[in-house]
This record gives structure tokens, sequence and C-alpha cells, in this order.
């Protein structure tokens, strides 16, 4: 008798973590889809499988059995998610890539471990929050990047610059130019500085540079 009562204890218990692990890989494969559609580096498996693994080790920590130091299983989890995030992040001179992407398998990390413990209701939550940030939110950040874009540019002369020129022209075109730095080597001018403003003027400012006859290379 009693054992037929702890097996259906076990069944019970077994039953709702195989629930969890399914939800896990659910849920790690809808954030992982986004990614991987968008061409990212930790994408559909990749996400599902940081996921799947965060509610493995929340469910080791309870299973295990120990009251008092369940919080350490979830601090190691965080660390882990910190060195598989730090791993996705470029830096491309004075551009930086990557970072959203490493906020994603935070994230995903979160809901599996929220998985984990059965809230369920919380990681859905979560995850719908999540899928809005991502995609809803991106068209904001699109008419962000468009009035406000950022760019640094170095620029070599062929004998004489043009700065006066150089500042009418960004002037005209209502861009904002910041920190300038100016070297000579030799016959040779480079301008160094920052700029911002919509797009579509810088494209015209970058056409303008092509276009000039004094400007022997251009970078940004």
């Amino acid at each position: 008798m009693n054992n037929i009562f702890h097996l259906d204890i076990a069944r019970g218990i077994y039953g709702n973590e195989v629930l969890k692990l399914f939800l896990s890989v659910i849920a790690g494969g809808i954030l992982g889809l986004e990614r991987e559609i968008r061409g990212k580096s930790a994408g559909f498996r990749t996400l599902t499988l940081i996921c799947f693994g965060a509610t493995i080790f929340t469910l080791c920590s309870y299973l295990l059995g120990v009251e008092d130091n369940r919080d350490r299983m979830a601090a190691n989890i965080i660390t882990g998610i910190g060195f598989l995030g730090a791993g996705v992040i470029f830096r491309n001179n004075s551009s930086v890539s990557g970072i959203t992407t490493a906020a994603s398998i935070w994230v995903a990390a979160a809901i599996g471990m929220l998985l984990g413990i059965g809230e369920y209701l919380l990681a859905g939550i979560s995850l719908v929050f999540t899928l809005f940030i991502l995609y809803a939110l991106d068209f904001i950040q699109f008419w962000i990047d468009d009035k406000f874009e950022h760019r640094n540019y170095k620029i070599v002369f062929r004998k004489d610059c043009p700065e006066n020129a150089l500042y009418e022209h960004v002037k005209s075109l209502k861009l904002k130019l910041n920190r300038p730095k100016m070297t000579r080597v030799d016959m040779q001018i480079t301008l160094e500085f920052e700029i911002s403003g919509k797009e579509r003027n810088l494209s015209l400012f970058n056409q303008w540079l092509i276009e000039n006859q004094f400007v022997l290379s251009v970078e940004w």
C-alpha cells in the first residue's frame, strides 16, 4: 500500500517536471525563432537550449532537497548565462553589436527558471512582454535611429582642408558636428569628428564627400 502511495506521488511530481521541461523548450524556441529570423548569432537552437538548461538546473536545486541553499543554484545560472551573453557581443571600431541578443539569452534563462519553479503564469507574461519588446519596440528604435543617427568620420584631404566649406555644408544639412580633431602628416590633412542627425541627411553628406575633389579618402 505504501509503495503504491509513493508511486502515485512520484508520478505526480515527475509529471509536473516533464511539463516544465516541455514548456521551457516551447518558450525558448519562440524566443530563438525571433533571433533566427533576424539572422543573429544566437538563434533557434541556442536559446531553446538555454531556456531548457535553466529549467533543468532549477529543477535540480529543488529535487536535491536542500531547502536553505536553493538560491545558490539560481546565482550560478545567472553567472553562467553572463559568460554566454558576453560571447555574442562584438565590437567593430566604434560600433557594438550583439547586445540585444545577449539580453535575449539572459531573459530566456530567466523564463526557464520561472518555469522550473512552477510559475507558469509569470513565465507566460514574461514571454509575451519579451516578444513585445523585440517586435513592437523595434519600430520605435528604427524611428530613433533615423532621427538621431551617430557616426564617426575620418577624412583625409589631399592638400588643403576646406574646413569652412565642410562646416557650412554640415550646417545646411542640419547635422551636428562634435569633437573635431585635425592632424597633418606631410601634405595630407586628416580630420576626425563625430556627427549626428537624420540618416537621410547623413547620406547626402556622404555623397558630398565622395564627390569632393579635395577628399582623398573617407571612413565612417
